[in-house]
């Protein structure tokens, strides 16, 4: 089996069966699933060839769509690019999409299917996933592959309306806190760059509530905890117990996610996902200081003080108590460690990317989960727990 994906900032079904009939005729193309799936048929009787084109939007499911998303995006983040302006437009690219359709076909693709694939990127203002390797334009060239090459100097990133606002230049007190942050990273010795813009405006953000924020934490410390008992090797039934038991005393029952509670069912989960949930750590601790139990939040180098994490929960005997006794921290000191995060997370993926280790000693996994709490805690893009991306 041959196959290929074409990804569109566009969400319009109704342009991809226009698209296709335009290509293909209208005879040749077969819609089902309320346009979601089509079906075409190609050649004459001397051989016919038959391909599948599965469509998904960030509006048809828009869950399964955002996790494909951010999937893409960190899986080419991490290529070694040959050259950085092409990269960096890339990833962009990806950040702006709302749509894929996968194609399948039972033979090889010809060149003239080729071509017509190259001209529905066209239309739908689509790049293209040919194979497994290779993504291109809608003229065919190849924009990146997974060795790093491109034949392409530059491309032209364009997005849906919906992506578009007026432009309007950062208020004095955004760019104060981008200087302050990008001052602390050269102190410390860690690169900075420059063109990183400074984040949302306080004035256009929200913070997550108080009791939003304490409901997370309790269940970012539960799922770790069940992750540090499997690392162990605990026994599953006395884990589940031990979880059934925090639970009951935080009347905590739907503070989860739904991947949350997946994992806290699992009886055998696999390593890579008890280590998920273990890092779980580092982002209670990030909520335990917005709430006001933790000082500070010091400078990402090292894993937090995990006993002392749990034992902050410990001194309270339900979740009411734990509630009345938080103080949550003001949106300026917030959206200020949220900048800084999002500069640290730059200089770790840019050393990821070049195969360098992180710089100035910082612990990469600890600036991760640092900065999606922050993201999470500002609301960014509107993402919730499961899918908040740290875009960098």
């Amino acid at each position: 089996m041959q196959n290929a994906a074409l990804y569109s900032s566009n969400f319009d079904l109704a342009a991809v069966a226009e698209a296709l009939r335009d290509i293909f005729g209208d005879k040749s193309v077969s819609l089902y699933e309320e346009g979601t799936y089509a079906k075409v048929k190609t050649g004459s009787w001397l051989g016919k060839s038959e391909y599948g084109f599965r469509s998904m939007t960030s509006r048809t499911e828009p869950e399964k769509f955002g996790e494909m998303q951010n999937g893409m995006y960190h899986f080419f983040a991490q290529i070694p690019a040959e050259k950085p302006k092409v990269h960096e437009k890339l990833l962009i690219k990806l950040q702006t999409l709302n749509m894929v359709i996968g194609i399948e076909s039972d033979k090889a693709f010809s060149h003239a299917f080729q071509e017509q694939i190259y001209a529905m990127a066209r239309k739908l203002d689509a790049i293209v996933l040919m194979g497994t390797r290779s993504m291109m334009d809608g003229e065919g060239r190849l924009l990146l592959d997974l060795d790093g090459r491109s034949e392409v100097d530059d491309f032209t990133v364009t997005a849906h309306t919906s992506f578009l606002h007026e432009e309007k230049p950062p208020s004095a007190e955004a760019l104060l806190r981008k200087e302050r942050s990008e001052l602390l990273l050269r102190e410390q010795g860690v690169p900075v760059n420059v063109h990183l813009p400074a984040i949302e405006e306080e004035e256009e953000t929200t913070i997550r509530s108080l009791e939003e924020i304490a409901r997370r934490a309790v269940a970012l410390c539960v799922s770790a905890v069940k992750g540090e008992s499997d690392a162990a090797g605990e026994e599953a039934g006395e884990t589940r117990g031990l979880i059934e038991r925090i639970i009951g005393q935080y009347e905590a029952d739907d503070f989860f996610t739904e991947r949350e509670r997946f994992y806290l069912e699992e009886s055998s989960p696999e390593r890579g996902t008890i280590a998920t949930f273990s890092w779980g750590y580092e982002s209670y601790w990030v909520m335990l200081w917005a709430l006001g139990f933790v000082e500070r939040l010091d400078r990402p180098d090292q894993v937090c003080d995990v006993g002392r994490a749990v034992s902050i929960l410990q001194g309270y005997d339900s979740f009411e108590s734990f509630v009345r006794a938080a103080r949550l921290r003001s949106k300026q000191e917030i959206m200020d460690e949220a900048d800084l995060i999002y500069r640290y997370d730059w200089a770790c993926v840019d050393a990821r990317i070049n195969n360098r280790q992180a710089p100035a000693g910082l612990d990469a996994g600890v600036v991760y989960e640092r900065h999606r709490s922050l993201n999470w805690l500002i609301g960014y893009m509107g993402q919730e727990w499961d899918h908040v991306t740290t875009d960098t």
